[in-house]
């Protein structure tokens, strides 16, 4: 049986020439987003890359490349998915009563690349499924947004941006945004960082303005952070009823929970499922198909689990293999990597 877990087509850096240093593109306007879901590159083809033994400058693809290898498609994505859509596609028709998604769990779990995952998909489905048209704007991908004066979050002004409205001085953009959004068919509004709420007026205020622009554009929101569940749920339930004896205190929200992958031999098979997507989508010189999915083990204690850890450990190997010339990644490089280490100086 095929694994489920595959490569997610992730933008790569341009070739030299760089007219400044390489820096992380950011997805808080429509054209950014557009570029990541539009770009769909290949791992970079070594005959076309520089000779082995050639000197690693900051500016050379392949070290870009090794710096952030393409999103991987992970089993807990393949599973999220259908799920998602069975919300979405339950909300799509509806004028209002829409339900939200909740994406939460522990750092370095996978919770952002699973909101964005979410995003790819649905960018790219709206595509294969209808007639191209560069109005439409079927995903919006915010952050919350830093507090202003007088503690709040001005979240007119974030979706505005993203949407590339004009703003006339202080005036409020909601209604422009709302027409926008329901012209362009907006399906999904992406929220990251949702923990950086605090309890209070700014969460009452947030989720006031969240669910009246949901209630006005037929959009689906999906709030993604640390105890997501905790901020959202209180806010989106019925406040008003007395709790029964022994209900909980939930809202009808969907809750997708990204986890640390454990050590069971169930958990053990997943991870190194993982580590062989990595393994396929190396470009070293010197790497042979199959080297790194048998340091999977290692790799499984050394991240502990974690796959923020074990996306940094694969990078930075393959680019020390690649400063270092040895153009393969072993156990002892590896191990030489200081990635959750104290380092006495």
């Amino acid at each position: 049986m095929k694994p489920d877990t595959d490569a997610i087509d992730l933008p790569t850096l341009a070739a030299a020439p760089l007219l400044a240093p390489p820096a992380p593109r950011w997805l808080d306007t429509r054209q950014a987003w557009k570029t990541f879901a539009a770009h769909r590159p290949q791992p970079p083809d070594l005959a076309d890359c520089a000779p082995l033994g050639s000197d690693i400058t900051d500016s050379d693809p392949r070290l870009l490349y090794h710096g952030q290898m393409r999103m991987v498609r992970t089993p807990a994505i393949s599973r999220a998915l259908p799920v998602v859509h069975q919300q979405i596609r339950a909300n799509r028709q509806r004028t209002h009563g829409r339900i939200g998604i909740i994406v939460e769990g522990p750092r370095g779990t996978g919770k952002t690349v699973l909101l964005q995952a979410i995003g790819l998909h649905y960018e790219h489905k709206i595509q294969r499924l209808y007639a191209p048209d560069d109005n439409r704007i079927p995903v919006i991908t915010l952050s919350v947004p830093a507090p202003g004066r007088g503690g709040a979050r001005n979240w007119p002004a974030a979706f505005a941006a993203f949407l590339g409205l004009e703003r006339d001085g202080g005036s409020d953009p909601t209604r422009s945004i709302c027409h926008v959004m329901r012209a362009s068919g907006t399906l999904l509004v992406l929220v990251d960082g949702i923990q950086h709420l605090r309890p209070g007026t700014d969460t009452e205020q947030t989720f006031d303005y969240l669910e009246y622009i949901s209630e006005q554009t037929g959009a689906t929101f999906v709030y993604c952070g640390r105890g997501a569940r905790s901020v959202v749920d209180p806010m989106t339930r019925d406040r008003e009823t007395p709790l029964e004896g022994g209900e909980e205190p939930w809202g009808d929200h969907m809750v997708l929970r990204t986890r640390r992958i454990g050590f069971s031999d169930e958990e053990r098979a997943e991870f190194t499922q993982i580590v062989d997507v990595f393994d396929r989508d190396l470009r070293l010189h010197h790497h042979t198909l199959g080297e790194l999915t048998h340091l999977a083990p290692y790799l499984h204690k050394r991240s502990k689990g974690y796959l923020r850890a074990l996306s940094h450990l694969v990078c930075q190997a393959a680019q020390q293999a690649m400063l270092t010339k040895t153009e393969r990644i072993t156990e002892e490089l590896l191990d030489s990597l200081h990635l959750g280490r104290s380092i006495t100086l």
